[in-house]
């Protein structure tokens, strides 16, 4: 069995299945905000820790949290997580007051960049190899 890995797609010759990033992240995808002063907290889901009960989702006043699915869909254990829109949020800090498990942390604005990509999960698609293609012109274009 081999696996060829090369910029985020991991292909495994034994299931021919390919790996992608999952590209169907809402939240970054939501109008930005404009005109504004950045805030001076952001925050940040340490995803390892969440459970996806969506509370903090439901506290947030301008929409910048987002149900996501978790690392490995397939993984009942760990099926969905959530994520949050850095260019949206207002540091607020109702999430991380109100997450029953304390997976949300408040950083200053420009360690917050830092802290998201170290503690921000990608979640993966398994995508069968003949379905690859064509998922990627829907996509693309």
């Amino acid at each position: 069995m081999s696996t060829e890995n090369t910029a985020n797609n991991t292909t495994n010759e034994a299931d021919e299945a390919t790996i992608v990033e999952n590209p169907f992240h809402t939240a970054r995808l939501k109008p930005k905000r404009k005109g504004k002063k950045p805030p001076k907290l952001l925050a940040i889901v340490h995803q390892s820790g969440c459970t996806g009960c969506e509370v903090c989702i439901q506290g947030c006043p301008v929409d910048s949290i987002e149900l996501v699915p978790g690392p490995n869909p397939n993984n009942p254990q760990f099926n969905q997580t959530v994520e949050i829109d850095l260019a949206r949020c207002i540091g607020c800090q109702n999430c991380s007051q109100d997450c029953p498990w304390e997976t949300i942390m408040m950083y200053e604005h420009d360690d917050a960049f830092t802290a998201w990509s170290n503690e921000t999960l990608k979640s993966e698609l398994y995508i069968e190899e003949s379905n690859l293609e064509e998922i990627k012109k829907k996509i693309i274009g």
